[in-house]
């Protein structure tokens, strides 16, 4: 184990020892994967993940060639400064690996709540990011932005950011331009590797802030939905058991006034359920 290490999304990273958004790794045993750039050789053709290896054709380009034997990530095409290799740039390596070691991943965020992680997910545009800048304004631990892994009922912690497209109010913490300038990177305390999942919430926009009970069944059905790498298997009995957890929707209308009233249904709604549904 080198200590240079450092960990992200459930993974011992090594080769990003500069990215400061990264935690140290510590000396739990966890996945490892040496995440590489190749800017001279041929990039490789693109070829479907399987239980070894693949190559995906990123959106800006790159080439993506992942081993599992190895141990590789290795990113093809023009040099990426750290703050690219922070996000969104290690989600796509984490995901393949963390799937590997029988994990699922989400395209999701969450934050912390007496204890337990709860998931916040929707579209691309729903404001996830948005909420989560706001909650972590507001000292409500953030356990990621973007990709959730899931190992049993546990999620783990990722990357110590937040990139909004546009500034949020009330949103005070350090922050600093990054990806090309194009967002505001506001950055996260450290937090714990591993926090127990509580559950989950699904944003929507609407004309007023409400929560919604998820039914169990329409829940398993949107997290197989959600499930990155479908080619790969899963275990269905892992989604069952994530499908038992709470869940509800969440509407809110797209209006910063309204800010303050979304963060404290969010943080006091995991509280009306945690004597009954977690105990």
């Amino acid at each position: 184990m080198r200590p240079s290490a450092r960990f992200a999304y459930g993974l011992r990273v090594h080769g990003l020892a500069g990215v400061t958004e990264l935690m140290p790794a510590g000396t739990d045993p966890l996945p490892e994967v040496a995440v590489q750039q190749d800017t001279d050789s041929p990039r490789p053709d693109p070829h479907p993940l399987d239980d070894r290896r693949g190559v995906r054709l990123l959106a800006d380009g790159r080439h993506l060639a992942v081993d599992r034997e190895r141990r590789t990530a290795v990113l093809h095409g023009p040099p990426l400064t750290s703050d690219l290799l922070a996000h969104p740039y290690l989600a796509p390596v984490a995901t393949p690996f963390n799937r590997w070691a029988g994990r699922e991943t989400f395209h999701a965020g969450g934050f912390v709540r007496d204890g337990r992680a709860w998931a916040v997910t929707g579209p691309r545009t729903a404001g996830k990011s948005s909420l989560l800048a706001a909650l972590a304004a507001r000292d409500v631990p953030v356990v990621a932005d973007d990709v959730l892994v899931v190992e049993g009922t546990d999620v783990y912690a990722g990357p110590r950011c937040v990139d909004l497209r546009e500034p949020v109010p009330g949103v005070l913490l350090s922050s600093g331009p990054a990806r090309a300038r194009t967002r505001t990177r506001v950055h996260l305390p450290p937090i714990a590797h591993r926090t127990p999942l509580g559950g989950w919430f699904f944003l929507h926009w609407g004309d007023a802030v409400e929560t919604k009970p998820v039914p169990p069944a329409t829940l398993l059905a949107r997290l197989a939905a959600w499930r990155s790498w479908h080619q790969l298997p899963t275990d269905p009995a892992v989604l069952l058991a994530l499908a038992t957890l709470p869940a509800w929707e969440l509407t809110r209308p797209r209006d910063w006034g309204t800010l303050d009233q979304v963060c404290a249904l969010l943080e006091a709604t995991p509280a009306t359920v945690g004597e009954v549904v977690l105990r």
